[in-house]
């Protein structure tokens, strides 16, 4: 048994209290020293919050900070008055702030944040934006509440608001479709919906959904009827049974197409590429098959023919209906050697039947009357003409009323 005297006990306790001294002599000289000579600012992050950016009653930002030295505060400041202020404490910050700006006139502001340590320099760091409040309501309504649109057409709509750089859509028959401004920066949006030539006539009502930059939304209504259209009947026409095989050898399926055609649907540009009225394609001596003609053939059964056939001489030039871009140029079953541009919009016009093509390519641009081929009889004809058709998402529509309208 060990006896420990009370002096030894008393040598012990100093000790440990001199150990104890000397380390918070340390840590307080430690601190001290980091106190007086930390000169490093504050970094952090605003999640958003981007330059020019625009807002409506409130600014919701999170601030993300960090520093060797505690940071003490982060302060928010509009057009030099302050907004609001953070105590943290802390060296790793991740605080939501709200800013009203209620009380702000609509227009351009400048705001300011502003991190800062609890060291003797105070160190600080500041970021500065330019920022947009809105606080006015967004108004949208269509420029004509009722319209009447025949099967095979296309509905133009406009809808009108007190804004500009809005989104929003339409929904029509349980689809939607984007609008998009008739030009850049207009307070006017468009739609184009193209009426299938079987649509079921009758009334519809149309709903636009538009919301601005500072998130304000709106709702706007219209009414259309639709009218049917006596499409003309035709007995049909036939085709070799040699041609046919040989254009089958020749061609790829016609499900190809479609789904080349669905395919740069979802690339097609979102501006308007056209500019004026299309032009027919050729120099028309005769159309030898109207739009949405009712045939019935030994290939197809009965169907709607739902393009234009177009005759002029055999090998005439055959040329671009408007400015646009080349998506595809291949060879077909039914429409032979054929040609579709993209015009914007969901706006896509086919050329088939080629007899060969221009010098053209793929993906690139091209303007209205640029030649694209020649006239032939390739794919599933008996004839030499140029088949033509407009597609409006992918539903194609009588290709001469944007011959005689400006949409």
């Amino acid at each position: 048994m060990i006896k420990i005297t009370m002096a030894t006990f008393h040598r012990v306790r100093s000790f440990f209290i001199a150990v104890i001294s000397l380390a918070l002599i340390g840590w307080c000289s430690l601190r001290l020293y980091a106190y007086f000579t930390h000169k490093t600012p504050p970094v952090f992050v605003l999640d958003g919050l981007q330059e020019g950016q625009t807002f409506g009653k409130t600014v919701n930002v999170e601030v993300r900070a960090n520093n060797n030295y505690k940071i003490g505060c982060i302060t928010a400041f509009i057009d030099d008055k302050k907004v609001a202020e953070e105590w943290v404490k802390t060296k790793q910050v991740k605080a939501p702030l709200i800013l009203p700006t209620t009380t702000l006139a609509d227009g351009e502001h400048t705001i300011v944040f502003t991190a800062q340590d609890t060291s003797y320099h105070a160190n600080s760091r500041s970021q500065t934006f330019h920022i947009w409040i809105d606080n006015t309501p967004l108004n949208a309504a269509f420029t004509t509440s009722d319209y009447t649109v025949f099967q095979g057409k296309t509905l133009h709509l406009i809808v009108a608001t007190n804004k500009r750089n809005c989104t929003g859509n339409l929904v029509f028959n349980t689809r939607t479709y984007q609008l998009t401004p008739t030009i850049d920066g207009s307070t006017s949006f468009e739609c184009f919906i193209p009426i299938d030539c079987e649509a079921q006539i009758g009334e519809q009502t149309i709903t636009a959904e538009l919301q601005d930059l500072a998130g304000h939304k709106a709702k706007a209504s219209c009414h259309v009827s639709i009218k049917a259209f006596d499409f003309p009947k035709q007995r049909g026409f036939s085709v070799s049974e040699e041609k046919v095989a040989q254009e089958k050898e020749a061609g790829m399926s016609m499900n190809m197409l479609n789904e080349a055609l669905e395919k740069w649907l979802t690339e097609s540009s979102p501006k308007k590429l056209w500019n004026g009225p299309f032009l027919y394609p050729i120099d028309v001596q005769r159309t030898t098959t109207p739009f949405g003609e009712i045939r019935t053939t030994s290939v197809s059964g009965r169907y709607l023919h739902k393009g234009l056939d177009l005759a002029n001489r055999p090998r005439s030039i055959v040329w671009a209906a408007q400015h646009g871009k080349v998506i595809i140029k291949d060879r077909f079953f039914t429409t032979g050697n054929t040609v579709v541009l993209d015009h914007g919009l969901g706006v896509q016009t086919l050329y088939a039947h080629l007899e060969n093509f221009a010098d053209i390519e793929v993906g690139q641009t091209i303007k209205k009357g640029s030649p694209l081929g020649k006239v032939g009889m390739t794919g599933y004809a008996n004839g030499y003409h140029l088949h033509w058709e407009l597609r409006i998402n992918n539903t194609p529509v009588d290709p001469s009323e944007w011959t005689t309208k400006v949409f």
